[in-house]
């Protein structure tokens, strides 16, 4: 039996709590762990077995699976091998994302037998916007530790029972965090008709000493690594330049930061799933 840990990372919050998921499974017995990271590349034609366990790890984008982490694994293929599914959000909600990525898991033949939905700092997330800045913290990890074990400890008892990853609620916002950011959600796609300059991080030449680092790391190959121009057809928003960036030269002043850090800022849990 093989552990396959397989992630799409671009700011390496799905990877560590993945990574803390397979400590806790690792704390009563483990299976050899093979590693699959497509943040940078497809994932090559992998074929899982029956026998086999898979930990599936990417972000929320608008409410569902990361869409190019979706394409990343298209070569994926199990024989009704079970899985474990992780979300990572930026603390506002992770709606439809885990039926989302149980979809994708069921039609590569992969069948989920636990699910969670762990908060990771936010892509827009700056320290004048905080949200969920510094997340996963160690009581994240903590929890994703525990929660391998007691995923190792439930194959071990019951082998793998399906879960319908749907079930999973997220921890409510108060209404007026929710009705404000709708109505903010509203006005700006109205002001995009009016003015549909692209959202993209922007670059401080004062800043940059042109190591190219930005567009080495970032995940859809939008930075021309000559120019460092970035493509907004193919950016993805995911600020690993931002974050990548150890001179600050890379930032992306989203209009979504302000509203999200003034109306997410209510520390959410993890959410967990596993057979009942």
């Amino acid at each position: 039996m093989n552990l396959y840990v397989i992630t799409f990372s671009p700011t390496g919050t799905s990877a560590r709590v993945a990574a803390a998921l397979v400590q806790g499974m690792s704390e009563t017995g483990c299976p050899d762990v093979v590693t699959l990271d497509c943040t940078r590349a497809p994932l090559p034609a992998v074929s899982l077995a029956r026998t086999d366990l898979a930990i599936v790890a990417a972000p929320v984008y608008g409410g569902k699976m990361a869409p190019l982490a979706k394409k990343r694994m298209e070569r994926l293929r199990g024989d009704s091998t079970p899985c474990v599914l992780l979300c990572l959000y930026g603390n506002r909600a992770f709606e439809q994302a885990p039926a989302d990525m149980a979809d994708m898991a069921r039609a590569r033949g992969l069948v989920p037998v636990a699910a969670a939905a762990f908060i990771g700092e936010h892509s827009y997330s700056t320290p004048h916007t905080p949200i969920a800045a510094g997340r996963p913290d160690s009581d994240d990890l903590e929890q994703a530790r525990r929660f391998g074990s007691l995923i190792a400890g439930s194959l071990r008892q019951r082998g793998p029972v399906p879960v319908d990853a749907a079930l999973m609620g997220d921890e409510p916002s108060s209404p007026q965090s929710i009705a404000n950011f709708r109505s903010f959600v509203a006005e700006y796609q109205r002001s995009r008709q009016e003015n549909p300059k692209p959202l993209v991080p922007e670059l401080d030449a004062t800043l940059c000493n042109g190591c190219g680092l930005c567009a080495l790391i970032c995940p859809a190959g939008a930075i021309d690594p000559d120019t460092l121009a970035v493509d907004p057809a193919h950016c993805i928003k995911c600020c690993a330049c931002v974050k990548g960036c150890e001179r600050g030269a890379r930032s992306l002043a989203s209009p979504f930061a302000p509203v999200l850090s003034a109306n997410y800022a209510q520390r959410k849990r993890p959410s967990l799933l596993l057979p009942s």
